[in-house]
């Protein structure tokens, strides 16, 4: 497909706009996704405002590159303050297992949210250990500040830590401190792959499973998880940006999944009647040209097809890939899923468009940033 005019001054994940810089260590998890790209330098320092004045209200994940933010801490405060003068209102983000005690204990005038990750265990696949785990979760006692916290567990692994003995000791950490929980599989990326066979690491997919860039993991094993969770009365979710938007109050998952309700377990979830209720209200109507940078129109669909499936390119297509119901965007122009997540992000509404994946968003965003400024 023709290929779009992308803009290097940002870069996205799936859930966050990402900024900060990367290092060549962090706590060496053998899993870890990023592994091979400790070596690579990233440097990404421009505010989501400096490239779109609608960019103030999307989530940022703050020094998400290889290298803890707490491994960085001087780093990671500098940018808080920078988001906090630039004014940033949408979730900012730090996912940790680093020490923090050693994190300062001030206020930030952002809707700022600590993320602990844990691997459950004690592993020799995991740079961290529950002592510290269970001494991060004191912290949040301790301290006098304005932070949101959840818990990050993940990757849950096929015969390493998926035990129910496991799923307890989480749980009832969750339980005493009041937290939501955030859970995945492990992403098998083929470099991934390569480096664990290089370097004699045994992980393996789920029986009837296989390695790719969706985090798998057995239904019955998630069945199990959900059950266990019901019965500790801890929110769980099975998408980073279903957490964040419950534990920062937001109207609906800011990655609009209620669009695929059944693949995402939406009927069990503590956010399914927001994101419903969203959903339902979503115009036919609604102006948003000022917020979209692309010539757009909103067309009521039933059992949409996404553009991956249709191409036979998406790894893990589900029923719900074909059945893609209510209003939503069509841009007849090639697009980035990147620019998809920003969207997304900031209608609510889900895209019909024919777009690749790319971490990169077009260009046409930061032209845009000009129009606004002279609309206002």
């Amino acid at each position: 497909m023709e290929k779009v005019k992308t803009t290097d001054l940002a870069i996205l994940a799936k859930s966050f706009y990402l900024l900060g810089d990367s290092l060549d260590y962090c706590y060496d998890c053998k899993y870890c996704r990023l592994n091979g790209e400790k070596c690579e330098e990233k440097h990404y320092s421009i505010l989501p405002s400096e490239i779109n004045p609608n960019f103030s209200n999307i989530p940022v994940a703050v020094n998400l590159f290889y290298g803890d933010p707490l491994l960085q801490i001087d780093n990671t405060v500098n940018y808080l303050r920078r988001l906090e003068t630039a004014k940033h209102k949408g979730p900012v983000i730090i996912i940790t297992k680093g020490d923090f005690s050693k994190f300062p204990d001030v206020e930030f005038d952002l809707d700022l949210h600590i993320a602990f990750s844990t691997f459950g265990v004690d592993s020799p696949l995991d740079g961290n250990t529950m002592e510290r785990f269970e001494n991060n979760l004191k912290q949040i006692k301790k301290r006098n500040n304005n932070y949101k916290y959840s818990i990050e567990y993940r990757p849950i692994i096929f015969n390493v830590n998926d035990s129910v003995e496991v799923f307890d000791r989480v749980f009832s950490l969750a339980k005493e401190y009041g937290l939501a929980i955030g859970y995945s599989g492990l992403q098998g990326k083929p470099e991934s792959v390569k480096i664990w066979q290089e370097q004699g690491i045994n992980l393996q997919p789920y029986p009837g499973y296989k390695f790719g860039h969706k985090k798998i993991i057995d239904e019955k094993i998630m069945e199990l998880f959900e059950k266990i969770a019901q019965s500790y009365q801890v929110p769980v979710f099975r998408k980073t940006s279903c957490l964040f938007s419950y534990v920062h109050n937001l109207p609906r998952d800011y990655n609009a999944h209620y669009y695929r309700p059944s693949e995402l377990g939406c009927s069990n979830c503590v956010m399914q009647e927001k994101c419903k209720s969203f959903k339902d209200g979503l115009l036919l109507e609604a102006d948003l040209q000022d917020i979209i940078p692309f010539d757009y129109e909103i067309r009521n669909k039933q059992n949409h097809i996404c553009i991956l499936k249709q191409k036979g390119i998406c790894e893990f297509p589900t029923e719900d890939c074909a059945h893609i119901s209510g209003n939503i965007i069509r841009i007849t122009e090639p697009l980035t899923t990147s620019d998809v997540r920003i969207i997304k992000w900031l209608t609510g509404y889900t895209v019909d468009a024919d777009f690749y994946e790319s971490p990169l968003i077009s260009e046409a965003w930061v032209q845009n940033k000009s129009l606004l400024l002279r609309r206002k």
